[in-house]
């Protein structure tokens, strides 16, 4: 996988706006462009989306480069902590 940069994220993005607008939807040659992007660079399917329609680009490429100098400095990524909904046992009672 390559590292997200700059440039490979607004390559994407003219790609997409060379494609008939459809109201920005994941649809045909826009979701395969996302697919693409996805298995390019491992980013998730929302960021994907994100950059397509040219949202947050700058922020996406600084987190895929932490993550990538941190993993070359050998620090562990932290655990992700399961969420669970928190309920107010007032309104079952």
């Amino acid at each position: 996988m390559e590292l997200l940069t700059r440039e490979i994220a607004y390559t994407y993005r003219d790609r997409a706006k060379a494609l008939p607008y459809n109201g920005m939807q994941d649809i045909g040659e826009r979701r395969a462009l996302r697919i693409e992007l996805q298995e390019r660079c491992g980013v998730t399917e929302l960021e994907a989306v994100n950059i397509i329609n040219g949202f947050h680009i700058d922020i996406y490429c600084m987190k895929y480069l932490i993550k990538a100098r941190e993993a070359a400095e050998g620090k562990p990524e932290p655990e992700k902590k399961k969420r669970r909904r928190q309920y107010d046992r007032r309104e079952f009672y």
